[in-house]
C-alpha cells in the first residue's frame, strides 16, 4: 500500500506524531506471541518457522541438506506475484518538487513455490519479491512496517546515505534492535536530493531475507545524467533460491560439522550452502517482459540473492551499461554483465529486432560455490516479447564467453558519467579477512573474521545507542570491530581477502572510490592505485585471494556497517563498522520508539 501525501508537520522527517497515531508504543497485531526456544551453538538465530517449518527444516537437512531431494513439488502458491510490477509506470511524474510518499508493509509468513517446490516463505504484503518503492529524489519516504512474524526484524535501505536519519538504516544490532513481533516500526527519512538509480530493501536480521523479505527501491530525478535517454522502465530482479528455511541452514552452516556434514574448518573453510534454484522476478520458469517495438528500455538489474554471482544477457540484444549502484556510467555495449550479490545495473535494450520472442538469460556462476549442488540448473530464463504474441523462444546465446572469475566488469568499462576525482587520503585503515577456526570451539568451530574480530550482533543494545550515550568512545565489546572518527576523515581502506572465494562487501551510508584491486596482498607503494575519476559504488566484488583500495569521506555521522553481502558469511561474522562524527551522534534526534522496541526484546531471538 503506498500513499502519496504533500509535505506537512506531520511529515517531516524531524516530528514523529505518524508513529503515535500508529501506535509506536506497541501496537498489537495479534496477541499471539511466541515463546523462546533453546538452541546450541554461539549466535543468536532467528526462529523463522512454527512447527511445521522446523519439521520441514530437518527432514530437508536429514535428506541432503537443502538440495531439493523428497520435497513436494507444487504449482500452487498463497503469495502474490505479477508480471505487471515489473514494468514502471511511463505516468510517474519525475520532478525535482520534493513529497512525502507513504506505504505500510506487513512482514508474515506464507507459503510459496517459486521454483515449483512449496515451502514456507517470509513475504512482505503477501507479495514476492516486495511491492516496488518509487520516489523523486528530495522525497521524503515513510514506511511503516508491521510485524507479523514470531519473531524480530528490521528493513534495511540498501544504498541509502541516510545523512542525518542513521537510525533509519535498518541494520539489527548497529542502528536499532529488531521489531518484536506483533509491533511496528516506522522508518521515515529524506532521500538525498542528489541521490538517483536504482536501489532495493530488504530484512537486516539474520538470514531472513534470504527467505524473501526483499524488494526495489527506485528513485528518479531529472538531473540524472542519463534521464531522457530511454523511452520505458522495466525491473530484472535475480536471486538465488532455496528449499528450506534459512534459519535451519544457518544452524547447520555455524555447526562444528558445516553444512556438508564434514568438518569445513581445512580445505574448504566457509564452504555455504549451494542454492536450489535461481529466479527472475520471483519466478524460476514463467517470468516474462512483454515490451514493445522499436523502444529503448531500461532494463534495472538487482541482485537480491544470498550467495550467487549471476550472468546476465538477452538473446540478440546488444546492451548498454549506463548505471552502476546509483551512479550515471559513460555507456559501454556490452553482450553479458556479471552481476554480485547486492549490486545493481541499469542497461538499455533497444527493441528493435525481429519481433518474437528471445530468451533472458540469468547464468549462476557455480564456480563461486565452494560446495556443488548436482541438482542445481544453472541457466534460468525468462522471456522478452515484442511485437508478436508470447512464445517459448528458440533464440540463441551469445557465442562469446565471459570468464568465470567471479569479478566486476572491468574498472575501464564504469567511468562515472560526472567527472569526480577523490580528494587525498588522511588516513589508512588496513583490513584482512579470513574464515578462522576458534579457540573457543577448541578448533572445531569455523567462523568469518575481519582483521581479528568476528562480528556477533546485539539485538537488545546497538551500537548506535552505546554511542549516542557515552559519545566519543573506542572500546566496545570483544564482537564489535568499530573505526571510530570524530574528525572529517578521507580514509583509504586497503582490504585483503585470505579467502580463495570473491566476496561482495557493502558499505552503508556512502558512496566510495574504488582506487585499485589486484591480485595477493596489498603492498603500499607497489600496487597500483589510480585517483582519476575511478569507479563510485556501494558494493563491490573483493576478488579471492586479492585485495581492493577503496576511498571514502567519514562525513556521515552514525555507525554504517562494511560487511559481505553473502548472508551466510555476514551471519559467520564478517562485519565491521565505522563510527563517523561521534560527537554529532549524541545530536542526532532519534526517536523513543527505537530505544523503547530495545526493552521489548522476548520471545522472537533465542539464547545461543
Amino acid at each position: 500500500m503506498s500513499t502519496l501525501m504533500s509535505p506537512s508537520k506531520e511529515g517531516s522527517s524531524s516530528d514523529h506524531d505518524l508513529e503515535t497515531k500508529a501506535g509506536h508504543e506497541g501496537l498489537a497485531l495479534n496477541e499471539t506471541h511466541i515463546a523462546s526456544i533453546k538452541r546450541f551453538g554461539r549466535r543468536k538465530l532467528f526462529v523463522i518457522a512454527g512447527i511445521t517449518g522446523a519439521v520441514v527444516v530437518v527432514l530437508a537437512l536429514a535428506l541432503g541438506l537443502g538440495l531439493g531431494l523428497g520435497l513436494k513439488k507444487t504449482s500452487s502458491s498463497s503469495y502474490i506475484t505479477t508480471n505487471s510490477s515489473f514494468l514502471l509506470d511511463p505516468n510517474f511524474v519525475v520532478t525535482s518538487t520534493p513529497t512525502t510518499r507513504y506505504y505500510e508493509f506487513v512482514i508474515s509468513e506464507a507459503v510459496g513455490s517459486p521454483d515449483g517446490f512449496q515451502r514456507p516463505m517470509l513475504v512482505v504484503n503477501n507479495q514476492f519479491p516486495g511491492p516496488l518503492v518509487e520516489v523523486n529524489s528530495g522525497d521524503e519516504l515513510v514506511v511503516n512496517v508491521f510485524n507479523q512474524l514470531p519473531n524480530g526484524t528490521t528493513i534495511h535501505w540498501h544504498g541509502q546515505l541516510q545523512n542525518g536519519t542513521n537510525y533509519m538504516d535498518g541494520t539489527n544490532g548497529i542502528t536499532q534492535c529488531p521489531i518484536p513481533p506483533g509491533m511496528n516500526f516506522t522508518y521515515r527519512f529524506t532521500i538525498n536530493p542528489n541521490q538517483y538509480g536504482t536501489f532495493w530493501y530488504h530484512a537486516h536480521a539474520s538470514t531472513q531475507y534470504t527467505d524473501g523479505i526483499y524488494g526495489p527501491l527506485i528513485i528518479h530525478s531529472p538531473n540524472e545524467p542519463i534521464y531522457g535517454q530511454y523511452d520505458r522502465e522495466a525491473l530484472v530482479i535475480l536471486s538465488d533460491w532455496y528449499h528450506v528455511m534459512s534459519s535451519g541452514l544457518l544452524t547447520q552452516y555455524l555447526s562444528a560439522a558445516g553444512i556438508d556434514g564434514s568438518n569445513y574448518g581445512g580445505a574448504n573453510s566457509g564452504a555455504e550452502p549451494p542454492p536450489d534454484s535461481g529466479l527472475i522476478n520471483g519466478k524460476m520458469t514463467g517470468s516474462s517482459l512483454d515490451l514493445q517495438p522499436n523502444l529503448r528500455y531500461r532494463l534495472r538489474l538487482i541482485n537480491m540473492g544470498t550467495l550467487t554471482q549471476f550472468m546476465f544477457s538477452v538473446d540478440s540484444h546488444v546492451l548498454s551499461v549506463v548505471e552502476a549502484d546509483g551512479t550515471s556510467l559513460a555507456p559501454v555495449n556490452v553482450h553479458r554483465v556479471p552481476i554480485h550479490v547486492a549490486q545493481r545495473y541499469s542497461v538499455i535494450l533497444t527493441t528493435n529486432q525481429t519481433v518474437g520472442s528471445y530468451n533472458v538469460r540469468a547464468e549462476m556462476q557455480s564456480t563461486c560455490y565452494k560446495l556443488s549442488n548436482p541438482n542445481l540448473n544453472m541457466m534460468v530464463l525468462a522471456t522478452m516479447t515484442y511485437g508478436a504474441s508470447p512464445t517459448t523462444p528458440n533464440t540463441q546465446d551469445w557465442s562469446d564467453a565471459f570468464p568465470a572469475l567471479c569479478l566486476d566488469l572491468n574498472n575501464t568499462m564504469i567511468v562515472p558519467q560526472i567527472v569526480m576525482n577523490p580528494p587525498n587520503s588522511t588516513e589508512t585503515v588496513q583490513v584482512d579477512m579470513s574464515f578462522q577456526q576458534t579457540t573457543q570451539s577448541g578448533g572445531t568451530q569455523t567462523l568469518a573474521f575481519m582483521n581479528n574480530t568476528s562480528w556477533l550482533a546485539d539485538s537488545t543494545n546497538p551500537t548506535l545507542l552505546q554511542m549516542s550515550k557515552a559519545g566519543i568512545q573506542t572500546a566496545f565489546d570483544s564482537n564489535q570491530f568499530v573505526v571510530v572518527h570524530d574528525n572529517i576523515t578521507v580514509v583509504d581502506l586497503i582490504l585483503n581477502n585470505y579467502d580463495d572465494s570473491s566476496h561482495p562487501f557493502h558499505l552503508h551510508g556512502h558512496v566510495f572510490w574504488i582506487i585499485g584491486e589486484g591480485d595477493g596482498s596489498y603492498l603500499p607503494g607497489v600496487s597500483q592505485l589510480s585517483t582519476t575519476n575511478p569507479p563510485r559504488r556501494d558494493t563491490l566484488t573483493l576478488p579471492g585471494y586479492g585485495w581492493v583500495v577503496i576511498r571514502f569521506i567519514t562525513d556521515n555521522p552514525g555507525l554504517w556497517a562494511f560487511h559481505c553481502h553473502i548472508g551466510w558469511h555476514m551471519a559467520s561474522g564478517m562485519l565491521m563498522q565505522f563510527a563517523s562524527l561521534p560527537s554529532q551522534i549524541q545530536q542526532l534526534q532519534i526517536p523513543s520508539y527505537l530505544s523503547n522496541q530495545c526493552t521489548q526484546q522476548s520471545g522472537g531471538l533465542v539464547a545461543s
